[in-house]
């Protein structure tokens, strides 16, 4: 077994995901890294273990949906953020802005150093929201993969004084003048900004504007552009 999960179960969804990323490549030249395969098979065979344990009881039901990044309908651009923390401690924050095209407008990378993944997620946000105020955005979606974060930009007034310093920062932006929607995706709709990681793990402490991708991210442009779909198992 691997994290408790049955190793039948874990070569059954790896022949399937490499089934999927050969005929991505075939027909859509479409490539992928090993450890984001490998990351992908694990994620999807805890998914389906814990869909067979949850449907024992019958309380819940479950069912496979196709999951890909969407472009917003002009005039509005959208912003996928991200926030990580690394096993060495450091901590990173992400995003990437794109127009209604789907084109790429802007990004960053920001090598913060040490703090909790909620810190990281919530510099996302507010580096995200001050990239799209100063490109001149007034209509704007905020899509990020972390559900407890958009609880609390959907709630800023009852935020704790733990993350006052950030929290502050982003009601200033939120509370300008132009139009906001925040929204949680799954992650499969949020690729692209989480494979600017293992490039802001290379870069200096601070934050980093990117006025073009990084070449590592380019594929996975291409897939949101395309609209490739990743199947999960979700609640209904």
């Amino acid at each position: 077994m691997e994290n408790g999960l049955e190793w039948s179960c874990i070569f059954g969804v790896a022949i399937w995901r490499l089934w999927f990323w050969q005929n991505q490549y075939q027909f859509n030249k479409v490539s992928t890294d090993s450890l984001r395969m490998a990351q992908d098979v694990l994620i999807r065979a805890e998914e389906i273990t814990s869909s067979n344990h949850s449907g024992l009881n019958g309380l819940t039901r479950k069912m496979e949906k196709w999951i890909g990044w969407q472009p917003p309908v002009w005039p509005w651009c959208k912003i996928n953020s991200d926030g990580a923390c690394k096993r060495n401690g450091g901590s990173f924050a992400r995003g990437i802005l794109n127009n209604s095209n789907g084109d790429w407008v802007s990004g960053f990378a920001m090598n913060i150093g040490y703090c909790s993944v909620t810190v990281a997620e919530l510099w996302g946000v507010c580096q995200g929201l001050v990239m799209a105020w100063d490109h001149g955005i007034r209509w704007l979606l905020f899509e990020v993969d972390g559900q407890c974060i958009v609880q609390m930009l959907n709630n800023l007034e009852e935020m704790t004084n733990k993350y006052s310093p950030l929290v502050s920062s982003i009601k200033e932006l939120i509370h300008r003048n132009w139009h906001i929607s925040v929204n949680y995706v799954y992650r499969e709709a949020n690729f692209a900004a989480d494979s600017i990681a293992n490039y802001a793990s290379d870069l200096p402490i601070g934050l980093h504007n990117l006025s073009s991708p990084p070449a590592s991210v380019i594929p996975f442009l291409f897939h949101d552009m395309y609209g490739v779909a990743h199947p999960r198992i979700v609640s209904l």
